[in-house]
């Protein structure tokens, strides 16, 4: 980029309250496909399914319990990872409070139930994340959908209520309007076997 920083300088662009709803949607919907995961570089083979939901009844403390309950799920190999991708990072950035550069693992989504998630916290590469106030700096760490994310019980019956369904509107309002899904402009996406058919 071309000359000093000045405070002229146009650093961010308004986006439109339905595209940025759209955007978090859409990211939110990527995080149950797996080869869309797996493709940002997590390690889920051992996962049983996408979406991963789990419900936590009382609160875990100790990070020893913690391991225990993603062991038991297959995720440790995830944060194994991003435990050994620890490094230090090039350039004068390492003076400047970024000394170390790690791989993005697990986020965990709740509906406010931090508390019960202590144990979680001192994991390499975890982050937390409110599901009423979803950040697709979170969802798409660079710009990269398909994050691997542990969604409690709470928070993914919520999203219903937040992002409404195709066919209802979310009963949360912003700015006094709901909001409704978009609609999908093919329902089948095999778009080969539509061309191939004897239909067409």
């Amino acid at each position: 980029m071309y000359a000093p920083k000045r405070i002229w300088r146009r650093w961010t662009r308004k986006t439109n309250l339905n595209k940025r709803r759209y955007a978090i949607a859409s990211t939110v919907a990527a995080t149950a496909i797996t080869a869309l995961v797996q493709g940002r570089g997590h390690r889920v083979t051992k996962v049983a399914e996408l979406p991963m939901v789990i419900d936590i009844d009382a609160t875990l403390e100790k990070t020893k319990k913690a391991m225990e309950l993603l062991s038991n799920l297959g995720i440790t190999e995830d944060i194994q990872a991003s435990k050994s991708s620890k490094n230090i990072r090039a350039g004068k950035g390492k003076y400047r409070n970024r000394r170390f550069k790690i791989k993005r693992g697990p986020l965990f989504i709740h509906s406010g139930e931090e508390e019960k998630l202590k144990a979680f916290r001192n994991l390499p590469g975890v982050d937390f994340c409110n599901v009423n106030s979803l950040s697709i700096l979170k969802l798409a760490p660079g710009g990269h959908l398909g994050r691997f994310c542990i969604w409690t019980k709470e928070a993914f019956e919520s999203l219903d209520k937040i992002f409404g369904s195709a066919t209802a509107s979310s009963e949360r309002k912003y700015l006094g309007r709901n909001w409704t899904l978009p609609k999908a402009c093919i329902t089948d996406t095999d778009v080969e076997k539509i061309l191939t058919s004897n239909g067409v």
